[in-house]
């Protein structure tokens, strides 16, 4: 198995594609932070802060909120022009925040209780790198701090405190400020990286939800959201199988990343009965990370498992054997795990296998899994009943219309077609009868024509234009008009009438319906749509 970097790898991946527009707007929080700090520093030595090197600060002071303002301008400068802010730009800014906190503490630091200058600018730094990296960076950059102490410590056991002269009185509170430091870095990244967290299973999950979406097929639909599975576990295998409660039938969903390429192929099979138990075997929970034994004896079988608790958020270790017909089928040395209920009551019951991720957090993998899973299931199954929903209403259309066709027009053309033959027997006998018997037929035929072609038009989609919603119905009753020779006109008091398309194409249907049954049983010589 391919291990990821240790530590906190799916927030690494959420970082490297994180959208310019929130880096930006980031950074931008962060600028305008800093801006007000510099200033905030100027007013306190304005204020008559008494410093040993006031003149040095100063200076550095007002260079500070130079730069303060030239990064909010260049931030402002990036949103305008859409360009992303890079990784180089952000270790910049981060790096003289923190030379400027040290640069405080050397020449400003004072002596008093309190919350001096560099406590504040300490703070600052530890917030912007909890902000943008998280525990690590935070650390990283308390760090620091720790160094500094060492070093002082290193320059005194050698006689050298006149390269670094401080008072008795200061050098006690630098030993304080690094303590307190170092566990406020702790505690504002541990929180930093628990919402980066929480940031990135939101997009993730957001990110695969979105791909059920109803207006694409089915299985286009599974086809988007098995292929952000693979991408988002970093693995080029994944089985979904679903079985229903009340048939007992069960398909399988099957997905593979082709080598060498990003494309993903998803295939769509039924499972014989006694298929359905290498998949339905008994596990120890819902969702699970299961990884082989690191030194296992000939014939073991036995995996490693990290389990989702079914009653908390708490992981437990636990063991289990996987059936020897899903290992030969699926051969793997770790995989992820979850099962799924869909539907009202159970419908559909399914269990979602990932082999071999290239993530290192296994903990991490198996809560968002689950997180994934919860919210990931829903959306897939109102898809499903979407597209059953639509099935069933195209069948329901196609049988009403095989019902008109027959009862209507079938039935006319075989009287019809009787009629012709009767008269084609009697025409030598009564020639004047038999022009009647044509010219009645004749109507009748006309009359199937009108019918057929008023079943087509209620068949033909109708595209309307919410905005010229008034030109289209005026050309429906013209249509009309010129199709059946009724005198059809179309009043309407209003210029113009704006509605959504959807309700515009059931009032036009509505009026065609109308039409419809004017000519069909009203016998009327004018009608006036108003």
């Amino acid at each position: 198995m391919h291990a990821g970097p240790i530590s906190y790898p799916l927030v690494e991946r959420f970082r490297s594609r994180i959208g310019s527009t929130e880096s930006q707007r980031r950074e931008q929080a962060l600028a305008s932070v800093r801006l007000v700090l510099a200033i905030g520093f100027a007013l306190y030595l304005i204020w008559g802060a008494s410093l040993p090197h006031t003149l040095l600060v100063y200076r550095a002071a007002l260079a500070y909120i130079a730069y303060s303002v030239l990064l909010v301008l260049l931030l402002v400068l990036a949103r305008a022009t859409k360009q992303e802010v890079g990784l180089a730009l952000r270790l910049s800014a981060h790096a003289v925040d923190t030379v400027w906190a040290l640069l405080i503490f050397w020449f400003a630091a004072s002596p008093n209780r309190g919350l001096s200058p560099d406590d504040v600018f300490f703070i600052f730094v530890l917030l912007a790198a909890a902000y943008r990296w998280g525990l690590r960076g935070t650390l990283a950059t308390s760090g620091v701090w720790g160094v500094l102490l060492v070093a002082y410590k290193i320059l005194t056991a050698l006689g050298l405190e006149h390269v670094w002269p401080l008072p008795a009185e200061q050098s006690s509170r630098f030993v304080m400020q690094a303590l307190y430091l170092l566990v406020a870095a702790y505690v504002v990244g541990y929180v930093g990286e628990k919402e980066n967290h929480l940031r990135a299973n939101a997009s993730r999950i957001a990110e695969a939800v979105g791909k059920a979406r109803s207006e694409t097929g089915f299985r286009e639909t599974m086809q988007a959201v098995m292929d952000t599975l693979l991408d988002l576990f970093d693995t080029d295998r994944a089985v979904l199988a679903v079985r229903q409660t009340g048939s007992g039938r069960a398909f399988l969903w099957e997905a593979e990343r082709e080598r060498g390429t990003y494309r993903t192929v998803v295939q769509l099979s039924e499972l014989e009965s006694f298929q359905k138990e290498r998949y339905f075997f008994p596990v120890p929970g819902r969702t699970f990370y299961a990884s082989r034994r690191s030194m296992p004896r000939q014939g073991d079988q036995r995996f490693q498992l990290l389990v989702r608790d079914a009653e908390s958020d708490h992981l437990v270790n636990a063991s289990c054997s996987f059936p020897d017909y899903f290992l030969t089928w699926h051969p793997c040395s770790s995989l992820l795990a979850a099962t799924v209920a869909l539907g009202e009551q159970s419908e559909w019951c399914g269990r979602l296998f990932l082999f071999d991720p290239r993530i290192g957090d296994r903990a991490a993998k198996v809560r968002l899994l689950h997180d994934l899973a919860e919210e990931l299931a829903p959306a897939i199954y109102t898809v499903y009943r979407l597209r059953r929903l639509r099935s069933r209403a195209v069948s329901m259309e196609r049988a009403r219309i095989a019902r008109e066709l027959h009862d209507g027009v079938i039935q006319t053309l075989i009287g019809i077609e009787m009629e012709v033959a009767v008269l084609r027997r009697q025409a030598a006998i009564d020639p004047v009868r038999m022009a009647d018997e044509l010219r009645r037929i004749h109507g009748r035929l006309r009359e199937e024509i009108l019918s057929v072609r008023d079943l087509i038009q209620r068949i033909k989609p109708i595209e309307l234009n919410g905005r010229q919603f008034l030109d289209s119905l005026a050309q429906i009753v013209d249509k009309f008009r010129h199709e059946t020779g009724i005198s059809a006109t179309f009043v309407s008091e209003f210029q113009e009438i704006t509605l959504p398309q959807h309700l515009a194409r059931e009032v036009a249907r509505i009026i065609q319906e109308a039409l419809v049954n004017v000519r069909k049983h009203s016998q009327a010589r004018s009608v006036v749509v108003r």
